[in-house]
């Protein structure tokens, strides 16, 4: 791989993927923004990678089952949804600073007269607007990759909630948990290795149990985004209830990935079991269990496999994991 990573990988995602455990810790040692304590719902504006973290976030603090009770909306569109008055409290996230639907969902809180506003961006013109109506910022660090920036903007997220008193963590504990997250990295790596060979030529399904969903939806655009191949996602049960049939006659050669964390509810794990029984007469079936620990710990070394597994099928299919072409040529074509 190492002659692959040399040849294809012209941007360093590589270091960029390994990097992704210490944002987590750089953003709770930096981030000094605060909401109001009285806050009662949130919306949180993105696109793409800049939309990731609410998602990785909501996931999080359901698998801790913290006393965070505020609901969070995720907003993926030019406009806010139609709940949305100047009572909540808005999050507009975008790396880059330009993408044209959030700027367009700012326009629109603020003609909602939202009395909260947080930006999150690395520069450009969500910065600009951050200094000029003076709402909070977030500077997002340089990652080179837009999409590679979500560790910080959820450690900002919870770090934003502690200090303001919606949540309680312990974050000597979490950066305990990143530092054994990087020392496992190295057998990390190697299992990611060994998926990105039995992926070759197939297409990735993901599947995880409801409370894990997301992480099998990151995994998914981690393919599509750097694999540059299709990618799809489900949750157990849901997916026993209608997808499973439609693989009653296979229309292409897939592979089902389904994470497994030890905890699940054993009904969920019986699923996962049976499930396997009855598709690996169609298709190579992998159950992937998470690694042994904390919910935080879980949470980034099974990022960290998906990233790693997506980057190296990129290599083994020879070409450069970083670039996202298709995504430039149809922003130039708009």
């Amino acid at each position: 791989m190492q002659e692959l990573r040399k040849k294809f990988d012209s941007g360093n995602l590589f270091s960029i993927i390994n990097n992704l455990p210490n944002q987590f810790a750089q953003a709770f040692d930096e981030v000094d923004a605060k909401i109001d304590s009285t806050t009662a719902k949130i919306v949180f504006s993105g696109m793409g990678g800049s939309a990731l973290p609410a998602n990785i976030l909501k996931t999080y603090l359901c698998v801790i089952k913290s006393d965070f009770n505020i609901p969070i909306k995720i907003n993926r569109d030019y406009s806010l949804p139609s709940v949305v008055d100047e009572n909540w409290c808005g999050f507009f996230d975008s790396y880059s600073g330009n993408t044209e639907e959030t700027l367009s969902a700012l326009a629109d809180a603020e003609k909602r007269g939202l009395k909260q506003i947080i930006i999150l961006a690395h520069g450009a013109k969500l910065e600009e607007i951050a200094k000029e109506k003076g709402y909070q910022f977030v500077k997002l660090p340089e990652t080179n990759q837009p999409r590679m920036a979500y560790g910080y903007v959820v450690g900002a997220m919870l770090k934003i909630f502690v200090n303001s008193d919606l949540l309680d963590l312990n974050f000597d504990e979490l950066k305990s948990d990143i530092e054994k997250a990087i020392q496992a990295q190295s057998k990390i790596d190697q299992q990611a290795q060994e998926l990105a060979q039995s992926l070759e030529n197939k297409i990735p399904l993901i599947y995880a149990s409801n409370q894990w969903k997301y992480l099998a939806m990151v995994w998914k655009i981690n393919f599509n985004e750097n694999a540059k191949v299709q990618s799809f996602w489900n949750a157990l049960p849901e997916a026993n209830h209608n997808e499973m049939v439609g693989f009653t006659n296979l229309m292409a050669d897939y592979k089902l990935m389904i994470l497994k964390d030890p905890n699940d509810n054993q009904k969920i794990i019986k699923r996962m079991q049976v499930l396997e029984n009855l598709l690996s007469k169609k298709m190579p079936v992998e159950i992937i269990e998470m690694q042994t620990g904390s919910e935080f710990f879980k949470l980034i070394t099974t990022l960290n496999l998906g990233l790693l597994t997506s980057y190296y099928l990129a290599l083994l299919n020879k070409i450069d994991p970083a670039p996202v072409e298709m995504v430039e040529k149809f922003k130039k074509m708009l």
